[in-house]
Parts: structure tokens; C-alpha cells; sequence
């Protein structure tokens, strides 16, 4: 219902054009409830779902591409692709890329853990293992204010191994995006959660600076779509 509500209004921001559309490849990597890439499935999601009215009002023609996330930050160095989304703006990724200033999302994260653990050791994690995705680093600010050891840090290649590691106490705990969290704990028992703030992370649309693209139109037509989601989902929240 989402999904529809949201497409309508789109539909009556821009009207279609006239011209020959522009073929974009823009990449991610599988991150429910942003971006979702199911096989026999058109990928889905709130940012696949604002960049596909997007690419009405730019003439785009765009084909959504899953890779791994290791692959994808070493893309933006070597042979970067025409496009990049749900991609924080950090480190020296400006120098190839040109970043939208309308963040599609803000990812807040949380730190998830097995319930039973003390009060007092929640916020000084010395000799637990905490799990992260691999290929996204915790930042060595959290890692100071919790206390943790580097030595206890275990990477994996998805969030749901992530939780099924926890599930099976071969780690303590472990960091990712809070809206993603808790949809894939949302039916499981025993599992408790708290939001980090200082590590609040907007992301944006990143399009290759070889392409020209107007950028001041993307920001206009993103600022639109997105209040509009916002009304969508404000709406559905009311409704329940």
C-alpha cells in the first residue's frame, strides 16, 4: 500500500517526457527496508522506490545493481560506475564522485545484544565480542567510548549472519543500522537493543563526475519526493 500511495503521488510531481532516455547503472548493496534484492524480483525499497521517480524527472533510464560492499568501496577508487546510492559521504569519495546535498536516508545505528547483560556493563563492553559487516568499519569513536577491544571485533558478510551469530552466543552483541535491526529481530526472543547516537550517518545519491548531470535538479526534485514519503508514512503511522 506503501509502495502504491507513494508511486501516485510521484507520478503527478512530473510528467513524462519527450525525449530519448539516459541509461544509468546505479549501484548498492542489499540493505532492507532501504534497498532489496531479491532473485526473480525487481529490487525494492524506500531508496530504490525515491530513485525510480527520481529517474522520471531526470530522463533516466536505470537498472539497479547489487555488489558486494567490499567491491563497491573499491570501485569509487579504481573504476567508479555512473552511479552510487544509500553512499555516506566520507573520507575522499567527493574527489570522484558529486554527492547530492539531500540525504535519501539518515542511518542511525544501534548496538543489538543477548538480554541478561547487566545495566552497568551495557556501556563498557571490555572482553565481550561485538560483530560488525565487513567491509563497513566502526569507528574508532565507539569503539574508545564502549570500551572495546579491537581484538574482540568479528566482521561477517551480512546482517543476518550477524544475527544468527548472536542467536547462537558466539558474539555478544553487534552494530548496524537500527531500521534494518529491527526488522530482522523483530520475531526473535531474548534480544535487546539501544541507539547510538554520535553515530548518526547521512547518505546520499553519488553520480560519477564524468557524467553531466544537474545536480541543483536532483536536490530540487529529491527534496520533493522525499516530503512526500514523508507524508505517505506519516500517514500509515496515523492510520495504525
Amino acid at each position: 500500500m506503501f509502495r502504491l500511495q507513494f508511486v501516485l503521488i510521484a507520478s503527478t510531481l512530473f510528467s513524462a517526457s519527450l525525449f530519448a532516455n539516459q541509461q544509468v547503472d546505479c549501484v548498492t548493496t542489499h540493505y532492507p527496508p532501504y534497498t532489496v534484492f531479491t532473485e526473480d524480483e525487481p529490487p525494492t525499497g524506500r531508496d530504490i522506490g525515491l530513485l525510480r521517480a527520481l529517474s522520471k524527472a531526470m530522463n533516466w533510464d536505470i537498472e539497479f545493481i547489487d555488489i558486494p560492499w567490499g567491491r563497491l568501496k573499491r570501485s569509487i577508487h579504481t573504476e567508479p560506475f555512473q552511479c552510487y546510492f544509500s553512499l555516506a559521504n566520507i573520507e575522499d569519495r567527493s574527489e570522484y564522485l558529486q554527492f547530492s546535498k539531500i540525504p535519501l536516508h539518515t542511518t542511525q545505528y544501534a548496538l543489538f545484544y543477548r538480554s541478561g547483560i547487566p545495566e552497568k556493563q551495557l556501556h563498557n563492553w571490555t572482553s565481550l565480542r561485538i560483530g560488525g559487516m565487513r567491509g563497513i568499519r566502526i569507528s574508532e569513536k565507539f569503539i574508545a567510548e564502549y570500551n572495546i577491544e579491537p581484538k574482540d571485533l568479528v566482521y561477517l558478510d551480512s546482517n543476518e549472519s550477524l544475527v544468527d551469530m548472536l542467536k547462537l552466543g558466539r558474539i555478544d552483541g553487534f552494530v548496524t543500522n537500527r531500521v534494518v535491526g529491527n526488522m530482522l529481530t523483530r520475531h526473535e526472543q531474548g534480544i535487546d537493543s539501544f541507539v547510538i547516537s554520535s553515530l548518526d550517518v547521512p547518505v546520499f545519491l553519488a553520480i560519477d563526475k564524468s557524467m553531466q548531470v544537474d545536480m541543483e535538479k536532483v536536490d530540487a526534485v529529491l527534496n520533493d519526493l522525499i516530503q512526500a514519503q514523508q507524508k505517505v508514512m506519516a500517514s500509515n503511522e496515523t492510520a495504525h
